[in-house]
């Protein structure tokens, strides 16, 4: 009944212990700087895979993104050469004529790996560029070659600079509402201030701000005479509101 109801494993079959254990460690440790250069001196990008070249980014990009993201692209630079040099060596170490359906995933996983960093690379770049250049870091633009942006970066501008112009050209105008000036409606706004009369005796009505208004059970005089006079319940005369 327990094994009806269990969630299910998303584990593989094991390896072999040894081989297991090397890949544990590995994964968990980092390599000593020169041991990854001379482990990856050992597998250069072979001459007909231009594709396993870390692309550089373009000279006119380069010139203008911000420190912080340099700084995030050598880094990323770094892990691609790390990459590239696993896909090689992977590559050297099988008959690319008989391939087994487990190295084929291997290596088709391990290149879309590349893949999807390229794209983070220039997803990253792309808040520094002009939107409407913007399009040079969509999945679907130019592949990456010996440059992140490709051989021909001017062109592409070029294009995306006319698709923008096109785009203005047939894209209907935007309807600007004009601002009616309150002074158009003096009665629109909830901020003025509220006046009462107070008609103390004796005095002319005179306008008073609403913050002076008396609240309920305030005791307001009549008058000097009426204060000055007790009346029938011995109270100063005056009026309760």
């Amino acid at each position: 009944m327990v094994s009806k109801f269990a969630i299910p494993s998303q584990k593989g079959q094991p390896l072999p212990p040894q081989l297991a254990a090397s890949i544990n460690y590995l994964t968990m440790h980092q390599l000593q700087e020169q041991v990854i250069n001379d482990t990856t001196a050992k597998y250069l990008a072979p001459e007909n895979c231009v594709s396993l070249n870390v692309p550089a980014v373009n000279n006119p990009i380069w010139g203008n993104i911000s420190p912080s993201i340099r700084a995030q692209e050598i880094k990323m630079q770094k892990i691609l050469k790390l990459l590239a040099a696993g896909i090689t060596a992977f590559a050297r170490s099988v008959d690319g004529t008989d391939m087994t359906d487990e190295q084929q995933d291997a290596l088709a996983l391990l290149c879309n790996v590349q893949f999807e960093i390229n794209c983070f690379r220039k997803n990253a770049i792309r808040p520094t560029l002009n939107p409407k250049f913007a399009g040079l870091c969509k999945t679907s633009s130019t592949p990456p070659t010996t440059l992140l942006f490709g051989d021909n970066l001017p062109k592409q501008v070029k294009d995306l600079d006319e698709e923008a112009k096109a785009e203005g050209m047939i894209k209907a105008p935007t309807t600007i509402r004009s601002t009616v000036s309150r002074r158009q409606h003096p009665y629109a706004t909830t901020n003025r201030p509220r006046y009462h009369i107070d008609r103390t005796a004796g005095e002319t009505p005179k306008a008073a701000p609403f913050a002076q208004r008396s609240f309920l059970g305030h005791h307001i005089p009549r008058s000097k005479d009426e204060t000055s006079r007790p009346n029938a319940t011995g109270n100063h005369g005056g009026r309760w509101v």
